[in-house]
């Protein structure tokens, strides 16, 4: 899957990101939230900034939070099963 989405200022996506998958900003900026992990007794919270020309892959699926500052990105799904689908069903809309 690959998807080009645009945040406005102030502007928050929410959403569930298979490992595996890429952020990449083509513009702006972007703050990057995952979801927050416990450590012992302490909840840790691990966040990013990414700006024009950087990228994130994501390592383990789970919830995260894009925040934009007027930012464009590219979203790719590179998960083996995603694209298995599409060569399926790319073979059987030939029928």
């Amino acid at each position: 899957m690959e998807k080009r989405q645009v945040l406005r200022k102030g502007q928050v996506l929410r959403g569930y990101l298979r490992a595996g998958t890429q952020i990449m900003v083509l513009q702006g900026k972007l703050h990057l939230q995952y979801s927050p992990h416990y450590m012992g007794e302490c909840l840790l919270t691990q966040t990013r900034v990414l700006l024009e020309g950087e990228f994130e892959l994501i390592d383990e699926a789970g919830w995260v939070s894009l925040a934009g500052d007027g930012a464009e990105i590219h979203l790719i799904d590179t998960s083996p099963v995603r694209r298995w689908a599409w060569k399926i069903q790319g073979l059987l809309a030939g029928f």
